[in-house]
């Protein structure tokens, strides 16, 4: 056979490999993507509120109780007091930066006539006051910072310094001291909670209350709604936050998630005619925040899942479904004959719809489908047969 006459070869095999190639890749990544991902995405979670408690809580505590400790331990003095002397030694970490109180430069000069020598490093040093701004720190608080942070974290400031030094010289570290900030604060918050809870103690708290936050301006305003709120979370009452319920949000056929707050409004449920439920719809991807609803009692679906599994499905946009609520084909038939049956004390067995037996209603009822169906297969006759005839003719 001639070459020029040949068919080419056939090429479909080819790119049906080169697909199956290139989704197999895709499904491999989309796996190692699947799996990677709630990792790191807990980390991260993990890392943003740590970030926050250390932003909000542990670092304004520390702060608190750095300052506590430098209010008590500062040594320092006006800068008005003190001189800067020419011919000095230079210091360590400080250079010829420091001055001399005015009531030491006599003794100052006593002990140089007395070596016959000009003043050295070891004279000078417990005359030496470092200046800070407005304030003169002594040289030895000064040069025990110095020792242990660098020059470009040294602060500015007299209690800035000697915040570095209560770090440096009564805990090792600045973690440690912030645990003993935070074990403190919870011991305070113990021990004032106890003090409100009595008599004089609430009676002062709503003393101040009502006479100093209420009749301040701006401050009235958002303490009450701060005060609504944490007194709802926080308050010795018993609500129904296990109750998960689903509603038909935004529009009907469209359904929500819902958190049970409580019931709604008088007036609100007066209007409406029956009893309404206040409802939190949570947004996702931060169910902490969402709308707020009074909706019918009759309108809404308890679903069986738990907060945290509520929590999980709203986190995860809809991704993280519980495993009690996936569809499948078993758990579908099995609701499916709960509400045809009707009996809700079916939960947890395998409910499955057979087909009635058959029986004498069975039976009649098949014969009556037979004739009808008998009776509409029945060819039509003929219209021109049914025509009468004309007579005949003698």
């Amino acid at each position: 056979m001639d070459s020029s006459t040949t068919q080419p070869p056939n090429e479909k095999p080819k790119k049906k490999s080169e697909k199956k190639a290139i989704s197999t890749t895709h499904r491999f990544f989309l796996r190692g993507l699947a799996i990677s991902l709630p990792p790191i995405l807990t980390l991260v979670i993990v890392i943003w509120v740590a970030g926050m408690i250390n932003s909000y809580i542990i670092v304004p505590t520390t702060t608190t109780v750095r300052y506590s400790f430098a209010y008590f331990m500062d040594a320092s003095q006006p800068r008005d007091s003190f001189v800067q002397l020419e011919n000095l030694p230079s210091l360590e970490y400080c250079r010829k930066d420091y001055l001399i109180s005015k009531s030491k430069v006599p003794e100052l000069n006593t002990l140089e006539k007395n070596s016959g020598k000009r003043a050295t490093q070891n004279m000078v040093m417990s005359f030496a006051w470092v200046p800070f701004g407005d304030r003169a720190v002594p040289y030895s608080d000064y040069r025990e910072v110095a020792k242990r942070i660098r020059a470009s974290d040294m602060p500015t400031t007299a209690i800035g310094l000697y915040m570095e030094l209560a770090t440096t010289r009564w805990f090792k570290s600045l973690f440690q001291l912030s645990a003993v900030a935070v074990a403190l604060t919870i011991v305070a918050l113990y021990f004032l909670g106890r003090f409100v809870t009595a008599r004089v103690g609430s009676w002062m708290v709503l003393k101040f209350e009502q006479g100093v936050l209420a009749r301040l301006p701006v401050v009235s305003n958002v303490y009450s709604s701060v005060k609504q709120v944490t007194d709802f979370f926080f308050s010795e009452r018993t609500v129904n936050y296990s109750r998960v319920v689903a509603v038909e949000y935004p529009r009907r056929g469209i359904w929500s998630l819902g958190f049970v707050t409580g019931d709604s409004m008088l007036e609100m449920t007066v209007t409406a005619g029956e009893p309404l439920v206040a409802i939190l719809i949570p947004t996702s991807p931060m169910p902490v925040t969402g709308y707020t609803m009074s909706i019918p009692k009759s309108e809404i679906v308890d679903l069986n899942i738990t907060v945290d599994q509520a929590f999980q499905f709203c986190l995860s946009c809809g991704v993280l479904v519980p495993p009690q609520q996936r569809v499948t084909d078993e758990l579908l038939r099995e609701e499916l004959g709960k509400r045809l049956l009707g009996d809700r004390n079916l939960a947890g067995f395998n409910v499955q719809i057979v087909p009635p037996e058959s029986g004498p209603l069975a039976s009649t009822i098949e014969s009556e489908s037979t004739t009808s169906e008998t009776q509409t297969e029945k060819p039509e006759t003929d219209p021109s047969e049914n025509q009468e005839q004309p007579p005949e003719t003698k």
